[in-house]
């Protein structure tokens, strides 16, 4: 699996494979490739492109066997998913793989499942790749590479991202790689690229249901019960479906009960993301943890009580969903303090 969703190894190599669950690195990673053959002599008027979905592997094969009299070339075949293949074209792959001289080539292909990727259909061209240049797999896309990717492509801008906002965008918006492109985008664009400020993310910014939710939980944590209210009222008017804000409300405050029990154990917010990583990232559990301070371990109970018996209610009754919510997030305000 690949540390690092952009390769890191500079050399030229005879081949590169990257392949992401997500289009844009593969992009990523295909800019770094070409910036490598053109340090090393080859110019763009010999990279050739071919997508995989269109392919005529005849005119590959004779192209990447075939030495240029003007020097080496870079053959890409991406543009696809690796997944979608044919085993006779998975084959044919594996077999240009095998046997290509005198040029170089990159495959950069995207894939839609991690188990399915393992599979042993793909153990032969994945050995292949290996014994010719270089894979690069990238399985996980995670919180740490979305920042390090779109405070990379805010360099690219001429404009500074700190860590600290990345990470609030991130957890704003979630995995959408290609609305946190837009997303930054946007911001470089408002700050005139200069430095994307907390301000500006604030002002013009979208967010997730669990974003906007988790900004409203702090809201009832920090005892300003009516910008909470009016947090509420705002996903409302943006037509947010009822049952999510409740789902998000759920899960905000399983986190807070988590932290609460660590708190009493001494544990840190880290050790409580290590033991529950694939339900929320660190900064959501170290907000969790300081919000759940407002709380007494009882009241957060009575609270986990009172969000399952809305969640039963608001799926099967026929009431005004929305003025559940409001009742209910008025209850929840009326347990603050400890």
């Amino acid at each position: 699996m690949a540390v690092s969703y952009k390769i890191t190894d500079k050399d030229f190599k005879e081949l590169w494979c990257v392949l992401s669950k997500d289009a844009f690195v593969c992009n990523e990673n295909l800019h770094i490739i070409e910036n490598i053959c053109r340090k090393n002599g080859i110019d763009e008027d010999s990279f050739s492109y071919f997508p995989i979905n269109k392919i005529d592997w005849q005119e590959v094969y004779d192209l990447v066997r075939t030495p240029s009299f003007f020097g080496e070339r870079l053959i890409v075949i991406n543009d696809g998913d690796i997944m979608a293949l044919s085993d006779d074209d998975l084959d044919k792959l594996t077999g240009l793989v095998s046997d290509f001289y005198g040029n170089r080539l990159a495959i950069i292909l995207t894939y839609e499942d991690d188990k399915k990727i393992k599979a042993k259909k793909y153990d032969k061209f994945f050995s292949a790749v290996k014994k010719s240049g270089m894979l690069h797999l990238v399985e996980k896309i995670d919180e740490k590479y979305l920042e390090e990717m779109i405070i990379s492509h805010a360099k690219k801008q001429d404009t500074v991202l700190s860590k600290d906002i990345a990470r609030k965008i991130v957890d704003n918006i979630g995995k959408d790689v290609g609305l946190l492109v837009n997303e930054i985008d946007k911001y470089c664009a408002r700050c005139s690229y200069t430095e994307i400020t907390m301000d500006v993310v604030d002002k013009i910014g979208v967010k997730t249901v669990e974003a906007s939710v988790f900004d409203m939980i702090d809201l009832i944590c920090r005892k300003k019960p009516v910008k909470a209210i009016e947090k509420l009222k705002n996903l409302f008017e943006l037509r947010t479906d009822e049952i999510a804000i409740l789902g998000a409300m759920i899960s905000g405050f399983v986190d807070m009960h988590r932290c609460k029990v660590a708190q009493s154990q001494r544990m840190t917010h880290a050790q409580v993301h290590k033991d529950f990583e694939n339900k929320a990232n660190p900064y959501r559990y170290q907000k969790a943890m300081n919000n759940a301070t407002n709380f007494s371990l009882a009241s957060l109970e009575e609270i986990l009580q009172m969000l399952m018996k809305a969640d039963i209610a608001i799926k099967s009754s026929a009431q005004d969903k929305k003025q559940m919510l409001y009742v209910l997030t008025t209850q929840i305000i009326m347990k603050g303090g400890r």
